[in-house]
C-alpha cells in the first residue's frame, strides 16, 4: 500500500502535518486526510499542489 507523508507549503516553507496518509479529499477548500488508522486531519483553505508516489509525499498549498 502507498502511504504518504503530507506537507503544508506556506510562504516558501514546508511543515509536516500528517504521515501514513492513504486518502486525501478536497471539498470546498478543505482538504481531508485519512491515515491508515482511520484518523482524519482537516486543512482549511488549502489545495493539493503535488502528489509524488516515488517519494511518497503529498504537498498541500495554503490559500491566501
Amino acid at each position: 500500500m502507498c502511504e504518504f507523508t503530507v506537507f503544508l507549503e506556506n510562504d516558501g516553507s514546508r511543515e509536516k502535518i500528517a504521515k501514513n496518509v492513504v486518502k486525501a479529499k478536497l471539498k470546498e477548500g478543505v482538504v481531508t486526510l485519512m491515515d491508515v488508522g482511520g484518523n482524519l486531519t482537516k486543512v482549511e483553505k488549502a489545495s493539493i499542489l503535488t502528489v509524488d508516489t516515488l517519494m511518497q509525499e503529498l504537498i498541500l498549498k495554503k490559500e491566501t
